[in-house]
């Protein structure tokens, strides 16, 4: 039987324990885990309400799918850098975390993260068994982007037609494995937050005791 994520907690504990940190979200990650979660029910409601069979004036109503769940992956995946670069040698730039939009950049800060914590074989999900699946899901979801696919679309068919990659198939295809990644990412930053939060405690302790030789190390 596949183990199931932990459930994510809403908000994380290290939000409420320490809002005014300098971060990339200003201490407003409560509000953008609320948002995030808001544009992954948007997106359930308007896929409840596509045309069972479209015509040429449906036929792209499921690209509006695409770009909820991108942005929500978006929010996701830096809640989690932001919640991980604590634990790499050199942190994440909180105005560089906080301006891109590259999906496929912020991955690859998720797998150094990952590695630095030897957290690959809890690091799975439905459509997800290894850190290159990972990386390949979120490519796949931002190449997605339905403008660009039609700009640079090589092999377009008839005006109006829609490319076969966001076609209402393909994109109800990939929504389960979005969500479940949406619930790994999550889940991942909160037991990071908790991780970092015990670090700081036996920190400050080691800093009373010894005088402040004491620095955690990350096996």
């Amino acid at each position: 039987m596949k183990k199931k994520p932990p459930v994510p907690r809403f908000p994380s504990t290290k939000a409420a324990a320490h809002p005014d940190d300098r971060s990339w979200h200003n201490g407003g990650d409560i509000e953008i885990v609320f948002y995030a979660r808001s544009l992954r029910k948007a997106a359930k409601r308007l896929i409840e309400t596509l045309d069972v069979d479209p015509n040429l004036q449906t036929a792209w109503d499921a690209c509006p799918v695409v770009l909820l769940y991108r942005q929500a992956v978006e929010l996701h995946l830096k809640s989690l850098v932001g919640e991980g670069s604590n634990f790499l040698a050199e942190p994440t730039d909180h105005i560089t975390l906080y301006k891109t939009h590259s999906l496929r950049w912020l991955a690859q800060i998720v797998c150094q993260i990952i590695k630095t914590v030897k957290w690959e074989n809890e690091f799975k999900c439905e459509g997800v068994s290894s850190l290159a699946d990972f990386s390949a899901l979120v490519n796949e979801l931002e190449a997605l982007d339905p403008v660009a696919v039609v700009v640079q679309s090589k092999h377009r068919g008839r005006p109006g037609d829609v490319p076969s990659s966001l076609q209402k198939s393909k994109v109800l295809q990939l929504v389960p494995k979005l969500d479940a990644l949406l619930d790994m990412l999550a889940a991942t930053a909160d037991g990071l937050a908790a991780w970092d939060l015990q670090l700081e405690g036996i920190s400050s302790e080691a800093d009373l005791d010894d005088g402040g030789d004491f620095k955690p190390t990350i096996q």
